[in-house]
């Protein structure tokens, strides 16, 4: 099977990339930069041209603007890559009756605290991202065979600017002054289990709306806790506080219930001692990579 994987490079995009290549499957990577294949999917011919070229049996889009100052500043430039790209993406699956993957979100509740919402769920948007996530949801679902996945994920990505699960174990190893947010609520699952779920999914022949994201649904102040708990770190300096006051504002009750994915996939996700094990896991491999190559 040929995957065109698109946002190849960001922390989703190399998770779904290193699962793709573990199950044998012929990786087609496609990004802004550092993919074999360059791409700006908000080009629409060339976008088109990259998916009449490669002839992919399945597309699975990780690129996205997630970036909530960004969407808030530029709404356009969000709808077209959060939205309007699905457009395309859905008529491709149509025409071709190939498989669709969409990575969306879980930035649409907020109320429940920590109470897990499920498909149904009455969704609310207090910002641009989430608006152009949605919006991206109705295109993409147009098509008989797109997989919508909302999720909400962590991981270890490399890059100058660290990601939430990065920061977090640079507070617990410093023992740094940080708030941590008492009042979101999220699910996250790491990416590694949320790509090794999305392929059983895809094998399975699953379409349609779907919540994939951790069993447990937990405070963001919980995980930066439990992070320091298995790094057996002290968290003297850290305290607890609220996001309110926070712009632009955020959704933060995102728990979502993933009681029908289990029953797919056949298996329990993971909860969030599971999340913060794998993570870590995936931070001290990179570390004895990067340790290797100046050796």
């Amino acid at each position: 099977m040929k995957v065109l994987l698109l946002g190849s490079t960001g922390l989703l995009g190399q998770a779904m990339a290193t699962e793709t290549m573990r199950r044998g499957f012929v990786l087609r990577d496609a990004a802004r930069n550092g993919a074999r294949i360059p791409l700006d999917v908000t080009d629409e011919s060339a976008l088109l041209s990259v998916l009449g070229a490669e002839i992919p049996d399945l597309v699975v889009n990780c690129a996205a603007s997630v970036d909530l100052d960004a969407c808030e500043k530029n709404p356009l430039f969000a709808y077209r890559l959060n939205a309007r790209v699905l457009a395309f993406l859905a008529e491709w699956s149509r025409t071709s009756g190939k498989p669709l993957v969409q990575i969306s979100t879980d930035h649409y509740f907020n109320d429940g605290g920590d109470a897990p919402h499920d498909e149904t769920a009455p969704v609310s948007f207090v910002n641009e991202y989430a608006r152009t996530k949605f919006a991206g949801e109705a295109f993409a679902l147009t098509a008989p065979r797109a997989l919508v996945l909302r999720t909400n994920i962590v991981g270890i990505r490399g890059w100058d600017v660290p990601t939430f699960a990065e920061w977090a174990i640079g507070i617990a190893l410093g023992d740094r002054p940080a708030t941590m947010f008492s009042d979101v609520y999220v699910s996250s699952i790491d990416v590694s289990s949320f790509a090794r779920a999305t392929f059983d999914l895809i094998a399975a022949g699953t379409t349609g709306l779907l919540n994939l994201a951790a069993r447990e649904v937990y405070a963001k102040e919980a995980f930066i806790r439990e992070i320091a708990r298995q790094l057996n770190c002290p968290m003297t300096r850290a305290k607890p506080g609220p996001a309110g006051e926070l712009r632009p504002r955020r959704a933060n009750c995102l728990g979502l219930n993933v009681n029908r994915a289990e029953t797919l996939l056949g298996y329990r996700l993971p909860d969030l001692r599971s999340v913060v094990t794998s993570v870590l896991t995936q931070y001290r491999q990179r570390a004895c990579a990067q340790l290797t190559r100046q050796a």
